[in-house]
């Protein structure tokens, strides 16, 4: 699901770790190609917000942003056109679960290789990070984290069944168009037997943010080299996809499992017409990549 959504775990916290993790996420071409050829200022303006840049850090998150997308705008967007090109013309047969399991794992996989290129920039900039800018980012994850926790309260028990249907349905619906009577039913039968995963997300991206806040502070203490900083955020970014812990790993393979059952019924239950749409959705992202 490339779909953006404003609440997920690291949009908020970290979408300056991955800088074009936006490409995979954005809702629509122009979101795209907007956020992608304004990288190194939306970069620059969103650490600003979390941890108060100074002018030096401030050209220094511009130039090594620039060199970054310079490495991904040659070396990656190819692959990533190649890999929508191919996707799209597995449609015309049934897909598995599985399959959608590995276009995920597929996109993980280049979102690994960005974090890996970026993580000596990051160093750099983390190692001129002072405590009070730590703290800074700290108090304002603690504020998203409020909100988002008052939001759940304020909603738990109240969002039935039906309301997590037709949010799934808007989704979808980016992509197929309108759903139909019984697709509407396989969303439901499949929601319904899995809980509101609000909570454990919630759960998730605090873990996550404690975890950079950790290797920030560890940073900021022990003054390493930039090599070694840069292998401590290598393997923060590496959890994230893997976290070592057994149940928050099994909590996040049952919601991606499901998800992937799911998406590979919709597909197989499509209309032509739905099918030509989704397929035209792949190839505009094909394009723009």
């Amino acid at each position: 699901r490339m779909r953006r959504d404003s609440k997920s775990p690291l949009v908020s916290a970290g979408r300056w770790l991955l800088l074009a993790v936006a490409l995979w996420l954005s809702a629509c071409s122009t979101g795209v190609r907007l956020g992608y050829n304004y990288a190194e200022t939306l970069v620059a303006y969103s650490l600003d917000g979390y941890v108060g840049l100074t002018d030096e850090q401030q050209q220094l998150v511009r130039e090594r942003a620039s060199a970054l997308v310079a490495w991904h705008r040659s070396t990656q967007l190819r692959d990533y056109a190649q890999l929508i090109d191919t996707t799209r013309r597995k449609l015309d047969g049934p897909v598995t679960a599985a399959d959608v399991m590995a276009f995920n794992q597929a996109v993980n996989d280049r979102l690994a290789a960005l974090g890996e290129r970026a993580a000596p920039d990051l160093a750099q900039l983390a190692l001129t990070l002072t405590p009070d800018q730590i703290a800074r980012l700290q108090r304002k994850l603690a504020n998203d984290n409020s909100k988002a926790r008052r939001e759940l309260v304020q909603f738990a028990g109240k969002e039935s069944l039906n309301e997590r249907v037709r949010k799934y349905a808007d989704r979808a619906d980016f992509w197929f168009g309108s759903l139909s009577r019984e697709q509407l039913e396989l969303v439901r039968a499949s929601l319904a037997q899995r809980p509101d995963n609000a909570g454990w997300w919630i759960d998730e991206r605090e873990r996550r943010q404690r975890e950079l806040l950790a290797v920030l502070q560890k940073i900021q203490a022990e003054r390493p080299s930039e090599a070694t900083a840069a292998q401590w955020l290598k393997s923060y970014f590496a959890q994230l996809q893997s976290p070592p812990d057994s149940e928050r790993r099994r909590g996040m393979e049952q919601f991606r499992t499901g998800n992937a059952e799911l998406i590979a019924q919709l597909v197989n239950s499509a209309t032509p017409e739905q099918k030509a749409a989704l397929k035209s959705r792949l190839e505009s992202f094909a394009g723009d990549f």
